[in-house]
């Protein structure tokens, strides 16, 4: 009889899989050579069915390559690469030369400088992988993660409609270029190779590609279902800010507030380039913008804008919201020193996230939100409870009376609840508010109220240009539920006239509404009353829209497989969440209380006595919507309808959303957060993150609200019930990933994010199914059966040619899924181990084959694994490659068994793989071999079934005259979700794009051997960016280098003053104190001073107005401050410069070898220019650049005051004389006389009179006789001026020496 052999994983996806450049197919040149190490611990896991395979092995050291016909990378999620070089121009070589001309002094001839630099560009293209991508996120050169605003780079997704590079056809000429379609790759045109030592770096890219193809459409990622997303936190000064902005603790010593990347972009710009680029049909935002409660009585509860600090301001924008600025703002609490919350975003920031995101093609929302700030042990009364201390960090939504309803001496069904709930509002009106530009300035009442929250955002709004929607509110459940007399509610009543005021000031193109909790909208619901306590808001014709926070229940799931929905099989069956979209919780059923809900006991939703059990469905939109509501008051149905007309208005969420935690649908609200006292699990939740749980849920909605069958279209509106395209998934951060969460240091709330709501990061997840599906369609396999597949992927490589065998056997060892033959399609199924079926070892065959009926094997202990290390990309920041562990308990050997996973993992991920592969490996070392008779045809491979108490997975089937069987043992306990957690690496801080502090100083010659004409020029920072580029240009749009601050200058700011003193003398006046920045100072010897050491400017921070002085002595007497004495003052000619006194706050410059003589032509003096301080390693139109104009006088060709100017009065003379100084070679006292600076000798001499000059003459030689004849002439008499100074034909005159003489 014939004998087919049948096993867990066929031959069937043996097919070979890849690609290579240019559609080259079959051998790749340089291929990597050799098995995976672990062989023996694969095959173990995969099972007896099928032999392990060779596999792609991990890219360690990311080498560029440029080898022809090289294999092409088939990337999945997020990875890093380091890609082929397909192209690249000849090497550039560009030559600048410089001329500087200076002008000497007597027998020192004008000469000129020139210097030539050498530098070199080249360009390329690198081929990044197969199919097309959605984003090049960051980039690496050499392993240093550089900005890519840094290149001239272009991207090619990988289009199949993708045309030549311009770059590509102009050197290689028309029709002579390449598409390479279908090959996503980058084009860097003119790299300058010098600050890679004129090299080509080795380049990697972060790369994102969703899988692809007709059969990955039907387990749809993040990128096809999310429509809109919610822009958190809320909080933060700049955190919606797109000018950078930063705080500044003195000169250069500055912080960023908006910039925590390698980019010179805020935070927001690049978190909404990564927003649009991975989601790229989110078109709407919600722009989340907060104030603060701090209390949750509603009559004392003051909703205001809060800082974080009050003491520095952001540069160059100043905080202000609301008419209020920082010095007089309340600030958020602090926990450990550091703020719970961020602050209030400035008004300024908000208004460029809103320009932001219409330029982004996106519809903005405006959000407001009531961040609640009452810390730990606080003494104010709960209302809810009675008791002193409310709760941490509450939700707004329990904002309420000073006694909650229900509560013995409770305000509600009172005039005195709506006087309360009025206290909350205020009394601010639209009156109130002028909008100046883009200012809205307020002058009404000095209250902080919720009504001036509303009004100021929505004409900040109309300051921005306007926005799509507005909400008046969010989440008051609290407050809206609040009864006054005649069970009125006036928290709505309130809410409607905001809505007016809004609508008004914003125009009908706005849509306005109110974004009500999931367990608000529907009405309130207490003792034996129904109110729809929110129709007179919905039915308002300023409200456009009914907005719902939707946070509803989508499953019941337990442990176990006794539970009420066991039969599902498992929480991540869409069908099953699918199902309680509708239905389950909140619509079939609900929970009585707590203890029910453990136990499961569920209590059907009916109405028996008026049939319209939707009244009490939370669920139940689609009948909320749909139907008139009548109230119900102690019980009776009222005949009139409320103002709610049936389907009159869409519906919108405005936020849905599910956290990545275990059993994350169970409850969608849950979240954790350790400050607050909301933080809590989700009911049955383990605690462990499951991203997938997540995807699942988001999946579902999409396809749940997107089917015309469950979202039927309006007879009153063109447009379907739910506005699912306008609805908005919580949340999207403000706060760009990897810097969020991993800078732990800048961000206290980065923990939260594992298992948070956050889509940052996960937004390029893909279900291992839509993987499955792609590399199995390539293979020819597209009909086969991926629906079992549980696992979610965060980044996979192949950077080989090889087949879908091997491309799916790593994902087969990472989630635990066995590969079947099912009617002759394949099928994949996630290992579970759960018992499908008990087999009686009596009804077993009997065959030569086997010894006995039942067989069962034990490996020899030697031969398992006890130490396992598994190889991976640890995920969500650098892509490191790092190894997982894991050892078996008890062992007597040392048996290693190593293997690589060619997949991004976080650390977590990793070791629960090791983990569980360990005790894989040992249960699997029993087997059971077994026949049974063709009447039991029913136990298929892959099955589980029950031998001998035993639980074995069928691995290989043998058909003949009966069925023989080999299985493997399995346990259930093996798949339960481990509890490790293993810190993530901490986060490389990053320095960002800060501006320097620069100084141009035109100062005298020191050494001599300066240009004199060219002024020097400094700069510091804190921290220092490394070498800082200098650029100038004369016409203020063609800029060119100058020369590099390879060192920060010391710098900094006197805080005493100082008075003048005689020049040439020690001056022994009082200490001067100053603090510097960055650099220290050091005391010396007065004879080391006498020879140079420790020369110093004081100033005004102006070019010219500086004072040369050297100090011996330098105390620190304070944290960068220190106290100078015994000093030498006036040095090199800056005596004429010394004012009476330098007042506090006078600039202080070492000048040492951090400041250098900027490339400047003796023809540009004068002249105004315009230059730009910036890193070095960014362009001078770089967003951290600084700019100055400045023209300079070239003080290095200034002439010296003179000295000793006497005056000796005669009979009928006056007889003037002088000592000139020389600015070159003046110091020797080897020379007769001092040699002559200039040209020629020459002063000029004045005589001045109550401000007059009476006579100017110009002289050869140091002397003057001003005789009678001449006094008479002029007309003077009595007090006059003579003041002298040297001439320079350069220059023209020097500064002045005067004296005063009576005549």
């Amino acid at each position: 009889m014939a004998t087919l052999l049948l096993s867990a994983a066929g031959a069937a996806i043996g097919s070979g899989f890849g690609g290579t450049i240019l559609g080259l197919s079959g051998a790749v040149i340089g291929r990597a050579v050799g098995a995976t190490i672990g062989r023996a611990i694969d095959q173990r896991v995969l099972g007896g069915g099928s032999e392990a395979v060779e596999v792609g092995r991990i890219e360690r050291f990311r080498v560029m390559g440029a080898s022809e016909g090289s294999a092409i990378a088939h990337v999945w999620g997020r990875v890093r690469l380091a890609g082929q070089v397909i192209w690249a121009s000849r090497f550039l070589e560009h030559v600048n030369t410089t001329s500087v001309s200076s002008g000497g002094g007597k027998g020192r001839p004008r000469t000129v400088q020139s210097t030539t630099q050498y530098s070199y560009t080249v360009s390329l293209a690198v081929a990044l992988c197969e199919g097309r991508i959605t984003r090049l996120g960051r980039i690496w050169a050499d392993g240093v993660e550089i900005a890519a605003d840094q290149l001239s780079l272009r991207l090619y997704h990988g289009d199949e409609t993708q045309l030549p590079d311009p770059k590509i056809t102009a050197v290689e000429g028309a029709g002579n270029a390449p598409s390479y379609r279908g090959i996503a790759y980058v084009v860097i045109e003119d790299l300058d190779l010098s600050r890679f030592g004129n090299r080509i770096p080795q380049f990697s890219f972060e790369v994102m590609r969703p899988a692809q193809g007709q059969a990955a459409q039907a387990h749809q990622g993040f990128d096809q279902i999310i429509p809109g997303v919610c822009m958190i936190p809320g909080s933060g000064e700049y955190a919606l800010a797109t000018t950078p902005v930063h705080f500044s603790a003195g000169l250069g010593a500055n912080t960023s507030a908006n910039i925590h990347t390698v980019s010179s972009r805020s935070d927001f710009s690049n978190a909404l380039e990564a927003l649009r680029e991975e989601l790229p049909m989110a078109k709407g935002a919600s722009l989340v913008v907060s104030w603060f409660g701090s209390d949750l009585r509603c009559g004392l509860c003051q909703p205001q804008p809060k800082v974080e600090q009050n003491a520095q301001d952001g540069v160059p924008m100043p905080w202000v919201v609301s008419s209020t600025p920082r010095a007089t703002a309340a600030a958020v609490p602090l926990v450990q020193g550091s703020p719970v919350y961020g602050g209030t975003p400035a008004d300024a920031s908000v208004i460029e996230a809103i320009v932001a995101l219409k330029a982004a093609g996106r519809e903005v929302t405006f959000y407001p939100f009531l961040l609640m700030d009452q810390m730990a042990g606080n003494a104010l009364p709960d209302p809810w409870t009675g008791a002193l201390g409310q709760p941490a960090l509450p939700w707004r939504g329990r904002i309420t009376l000073s006694a909650a309803p229900g509560q013995p001496a409770s305000p509600d069904r009172s005039a005195a609840a709506a006087a309360e709930v009025a206290q909350f509002f205020g009394t601010a009106q639209p009156s109130h508010f002028t909008q100046t530009g883009q200012s809205v300035l307020y002058s009404g009442p000095a209250e902080w109220s919720y009504r001036r929250f509303i009004l100021h955002y929505a004409y900040l709004c109309r300051a921005a240009g306007g926005v799509d929607a507005f909400c008046v509110g969010s989440e008051l459940r609290g407050l809206t539920s609040i009864r006054g007399a005649n069970d009125s509610f006036p928290a709505v009543q309130a809410l409607r006239q905001l809505a007016g005021e809004v609508k008004a000031i914003l125009g009908p193109q706005t849509q306005i509404s109110y974004a009500a909790d999931w367990s608000e909208y529907f009405g309130y619901h207490t003792e034996d009353h129904v109110y729809f306590n929110m129709d007179p808001l919905w039915a308002d014709p300023a409200i456009d829209f009914i907005g719902i926070d939707n946070y509803m229940p989508l499953s019941d799931w337990r442990d176990g497989s006794d539970h009420a929905d066991a039969a599902w099989g498992d929480i991540y069956n869409r069908d099953y969440l699918y199902a309680n979209i509708a239905g389950g919780e909140g619509f079939d059923w609900y929970y009585a209380d707590e203890a029910a809900a453990a136990a499961q006991m569920r209590t059907p939703i009916q109405d028996p006595y008026y049939g319209e059990p939707w009244v009490f469905r939370v669920k139940d939109i689609r009948g909320w919507w749909g139907n008139s509501h009548h109230e119900r008051h102690a019980g009776l149905r009222q005949d009139s309808p409320t103002a709610w007309i049936a389907g009159s208005k869409p519906i919108r969420f405005t936020e849905y959303g599910c956290a990545a935690i275990d059993k994350g649908t169970n409850q969608p609200n849950r979240f954790l957060d350790p400050k607050s006292s909301e933080s809590a699990l989700p009911r049955g939740s383990n605690g462990l993150r499951d991203d997938l749980m997540q995807l699942a849920y988001y999946q579902v909605m999409h396809r749940f609200w997107t089917d015309a069958a469950q979202n039927p279209q309006a007879f009153l509106y063109n447009g379907p019930m739910l506005d699912f395209a306008q609805s908005l998934a919580w949340a999207w951060d403000a706060r760009p990933f990897p810097a969020f969460p991993a800078a732990s240091s800048v961000w206290s709330d980065g923990g939260n994010y594992d298992k948070g709501h956050w889509l940052n990061g996960r937004a390029s997840n893909i279900d291992l199914s839509a993987l499955m599906a792609e590399i199995c369609a390539a293979s020819g396999l597209a009909d086969a059966d991926l629906s079992g597949a549980r696992g979610l992927v965060r980044g996979y490589t192949l950077s080989e040619v090889n087949t879908a065998r091997a491309a799916l056997q790593p994902l087969l060892l990472a989630y635990p899924s066995d590969v079947i033959e099912r009617e002759g399609r394949l099928v994949v199924q996630a290992r579970r181990a759960k018992v499908g079926q008990w087999l009686d070892p009596q009804r077993f065959v009997r065959t030569p084959e086997l010894d006995g009926t039942l067989e069962l094997t034990r490996a020899a202990e030697a031969e398992l694994p006890v130490h396992l290390r598994i190889s991976y990309i640890e995920a969500e920041g650098d892509f490191p490659v790092s190894i997982a562990a894991a050892t078996a308990a008890d062992h007597s050997t040392e048996v290693v068994s190593q293997s690589e996973l060619p997949l991004v993992l976080t650390a977590s991920e990793a070791a629960t793989i090791a983990e569980r592969w360990l005790a894989e490996a040992q249960v699997s070392r029993d087997t059971a071999r077994f026949a049974l008779p063709r009447s039991q045809m029913a136990v298929r491979v892959g099955d589980t079934v029950e031998v001998a108490g035993q639980a074995y997975r069928i691995d290989r089937a043998e058909l003949s005259d009966m069925q023989l069987l080999d299985a493997v043992r399995v346990d259930p306990n093996v798949y339960q979700a481990s509890d490790l957690v293993v810190p993530r690496r901490s986060w490389a801080s990053v320095t960002p794009a800060l501006p320097v502090y620069p100084l141009m100083l035109d100062l005298p010659l020191i050494t001599g051997g300066e240009v004199p004409q060219a002024p020097h020029a400094c700069a510091t920072a804190q921290p220092w960016p490394g070498p800082v580029a200098l650029w100038h240009s004369a016409t203020q749009d063609d800029f060119r280098y100058n020369i590099s601050l390879d060192r920060a200058a010391t710098i900094g700011l006197t805080q005493t003053p100082l008075a003048r003193a005689r020049f040439g003398l020690w001056d022994r006046g009082p200490a001067l104190r100053l603090r510097i920045e960055t650099g220290t100072l050091s005391s010396t010897t007065p004879e080391a001073v006498l020879g140079g050491a420790n020369l110093a400017a004081i100033g005004d921070g102006s070019a010219q107005n500086w004072e040369l002085f050297q100090f011996a002595s330098a105390t620190l007497v304070g944290p960068k401050t220190y106290d100078i004495s015994l000093r030498l003052r006036g040095q090199l000619g800056s005596d004429a410069l010394m004012p009476a006194v330098w007042p506090a706050g006078s600039t202080f410059v070492l000048l040492d070898a951090a400041l250098q003589q900027i490339d400047l032509p003796l023809s540009a003096r004068g002249l105004a220019r315009s230059y730009r301080f910036v890193a070095a390693d960014r362009g001078y139109d770089d967003l951290s650049a600084v700019g100055l104009t400045q023209a300079f006088d070239g003080i290095g060709l200034r002439p010296y005051a003179v000295v000793h100017l006497r005056a000796a009065k005669t009979a009928d003379a006056l007889d003037l004389r002088w000592v000139r100084r020389s600015r070159i070679d003046g110091d020797s006292w080897q020379s007769v006389e001092v040699p002559l600076g200039e040209d020629n000798e020459a002063y000029l001499l004045r005589v001045i009179q109550a401000g007059v000059v009476k006579r100017e003459v110009t002289l050869s030689t140091p002397a003057f006789l001003y005789t009678a004849q001449m006094q008479a002439s002029d007309g003077v008499a009595g007090a006059v001026s003579i003041s002298v100074a040297q001439l320079s034909n350069l220059y023209g005159a020097g500064p002045a020496r005067n004296l005063s003489v009576m005549l």
